[in-house]
């Protein structure tokens, strides 16, 4: 029932009634007590009516409000009802569906009549953890907004935003560049018309690839092709994991080909030059890492580069031209410099120690201040014996990271040899003081490499970093000062040990080096001393090798003891060891190392890639030697990931 309010008239009608009655009493008892008591009354009731009009109104503001409220709940739920907007409601203490609108109820009604509770039962588990996800329901995209506190889902229909976003990132440039890896090689081996012939090969099989996926292409020299396309193509030849790369390696065999196939491919929005840029990198990248891959990177400086491929061993053959260009590049620069400091891996060993020894002689023939950097607190038994000898000649300027530190200043260069990852390096903090670098490596080019490399020699196809030293001490042909000895022996040390004395990746190249290295002097008998085994470290090996476990027919797992840690000598040794018996193609040697975390040394022949492998276990290398350092992980757990990483490798082979 509506409650009554006075009004305006109805207090004037009541002040007019009382102002009557108070008059016919003042005029009946003028001076009498019931004249005051009477107006006394009036008073009253006065006042209690405003008392209760006053009430009045407060409890109608209330109603007002309460109405209105009520007014808005039933317009927002028929809104909500028929509006194209999904909308359910889900009870806080048990994430049970409480209500949901006929819009969302037609998302998820199934062909047969049936409310599809396991479906919108996963999308409200999956949008939980986020204020906003996208779904895919019926072939249609929906943005999902969640409020936490009311425990409402609202699913809008993002279909037309999401096709427009797809497309739009489908449409990005991107820019690709196809190398024949050792086409230069063809000209010494076939003749012109047989040239001819493969030539046409390379055309066709381009252009059947180009056809394949809607390239654009043309040839600008005889082993390189350049293409244009869009994301939306890059992504289907991503997902196919490029077999493309495969089916050359493939056919070219079948010719009797000794080719391979690499691309570099860069996408963005924009900037087609530097998308263009980016792409040649990409390439270089790729052969590098010892060709037959592909390596695509986005125009952005925060993403990190993709590899495809890398299936065979180096291919990528080198030229003395180049080594020759880079003798004089690297003469040139180190004319420009104050100091020179040469830094080998972390836990040196013999090929970090020699290419070291041979880089800081290199530049000590065009310089007074060059130095061998090495860390005295971390060293193996073969290179504190090295070491010792050098001091004892005081024939390399040795100098400990500490040292070093005090000595670098604005104008000083670093050359990195045997490596080329910052987190590889002997000391981060000793490299991060340098604005310019020289690397000179053998090993597959990472993602983790230095911006600040002004000259970069990396040939994955040679033996080992010794190798390409000495090949550049060769071209430099000082007249006034010779290798000797002992400098002579520690290079030729670094060459056997990559090669397992010159039992593996050995080229004519190697042997040359090696001639060469022996005409000035290395010493076999002074390598055998300096690499010795002690008894300790060969018992070590064997209790190894004798935890080895068979992981297929021909890859071999083997995974240390818990209570035991080892140097960095003892499991590559072991790998080394094991990879010499019959039927091995891999092996993977799993340690806790001296210094506190998890060391892994692999090792193949030439058909499990080990470098890749070990990428995904956060280090790298070489096709058939790479290692990998973890930390914070258990021996179980490093062993646990590894095997899964190997499976999937053998899997995508």
């Amino acid at each position: 029932m509506k409650k009554f309010r006075f009004s305006t008239i109805h207090f004037v009608m009541i002040g007019v009634i009382l102002f009557g009655l108070l008059a016919l009493i003042q005029g009946l008892y003028p001076t009498s007590t019931i004249t005051y008591l009477s107006i006394f009354l009036a008073l009253f009731l006065l006042v209690l009516l405003f008392i209760f009009q006053k009430h009045s109104y407060e409890v109608s503001e209330v109603e007002q409000i309460e109405y209105l409220n009520a007014q808005a709940d039933n317009g927002l739920m028929r809104l909500l009802a028929h509006m194209p907007v999904g909308v359910i409601k889900i009870r806080l203490d048990d994430n049970q569906v409480e209500w949901f609108n006929p819009y969302a109820e037609l998302l998820f009604v199934k062909e047969d009549g049936e409310f599809d509770q396991r479906k919108l039962r996963e999308i409200i588990d999956a949008g939980l953890d986020e204020d906003r996800t996208y779904v895919t329901v019926a072939d249609k995209r929906y943005a999902v907004y969640v409020d936490f506190e009311q425990g409402i889902f609202y699913f809008f229909d993002a279909s037309t935003e999401y096709y427009a976003t797809s497309n739009l990132i489908g449409s990005r440039p991107a820019i690709g560049i196809i190398s024949i890896d050792n086409y230069d090689e063809l000209e010494d081996i076939y003749s012109d018309s047989q040239i001819s012939q493969i030539n046409s090969f390379l055309a066709q099989f381009v252009s059947d690839f180009a056809n394949e996926n809607g390239i654009y292409y043309r040839r600008g020299t005889m082993d390189r092709f350049y293409f244009f396309t869009d994301y939306a193509v890059l992504e289907k030849l991503i997902e196919d994991k490029f077999s493309v790369i495969n089916r050359f390696r493939d056919e070219a065999k079948q010719l009797e080909l000794a080719l391979t196939l690499s691309m570099g491919i860069a996408y963005g929005a924009n900037n087609h030059q530097q998308i263009g840029q980016i792409a040649l990198q990409n390439l270089n990248m790729a052969e590098v890492r010892g060709g037959d891959q592909v390596v695509v990177k986005e125009n952005d400086e925060s993403k990190q580069p993709l590899f495809f491929g890398g299936g065979s061993a180096s291919s990528v053959k080198r030229t003395r031209t180049r080594t020759r260009a880079m003798m004089t590049a690297v003469s040139d620069k180190l004319k420009t410099v104050d100091a020179v400091f040469v830094v080998g891996h972390r836990n040196l060993d013999m090929d970090a120690l020699g290419s070291a020894v041979g880089m800081q002689y290199f530049a000590q023939n065009i310089m007074n201040n060059a130095y061998t950097v090495y860390d005295d607190q971390d060293m193996g038994a073969d290179i504190q014996r090295a070491v010792e000898k050098l001091a004892q000649e005081n024939c390399s300027n040795l100098v400990t990271v500490e040292e070093a530190k005090k000595q670098v200043t604005a104008q000083s260069l670093l050359i990195m040899v045997d490596h080329s990852k910052i987190g590889l390096t002997l000391s981060k903090e000793f490299y991060e003081l340098f604005s310019q670098v020289v690397v000179v490596d053998h090993h597959r080019r990472d993602a983790d490499f230095p911006d600040n490399a002004v000259l970069t020699y990396i040939e994955s196809g040679a033996s080992s970093a010794s190798e390409l030293v000495t090949e550049l001490i060769q071209f430099q042909n000082d007249k006034h000062h010779k290798l000797n000895r002992l400098q002579s022996s520690l290079l030729m040390a670094g060459i056997m040990l990559d090669t397992k004395n010159f039992t593996a990746r050995v080229t004519s190249r190697t042997f040359d080096v090696a001639s060469y290295l022996r005409n000035r002097g290395s010493d076999s008998s002074e390598i055998q001393q300096i690499a010795a085994t002690d008894f300790n470290e060969y018992r070590q090996i064997n209790e190894l090798i004798l935890r080895g476990q068979k992981l297929t027919n021909h890859i071999v797992l083997v995974c240390g003891a818990q209570e035991t840690v080892y140097d960095n000598v003892v499991p590559s040794k072991a790998a080394d060891t094991i990879l010499e018996m019959a039927g091995i193609e891999a092996v993977f040697v799993i340690t806790k190392n001296v210094n506190d975390y998890i060391a892994i040394s692999a090792r193949s022949r030439s058909k499990v890639n080990v470098q890749r492998i070990m990428e995904e276990m956060g280090g790298g290398g070489h096709f058939n030697l790479a290692a990998a350092q973890i930390h914070d992980q258990s021996l179980e757990q490093v062993q646990e990931k590894l095997h899964q990483v190997i499976q999937e490798e053998l899997k995508e082979e």
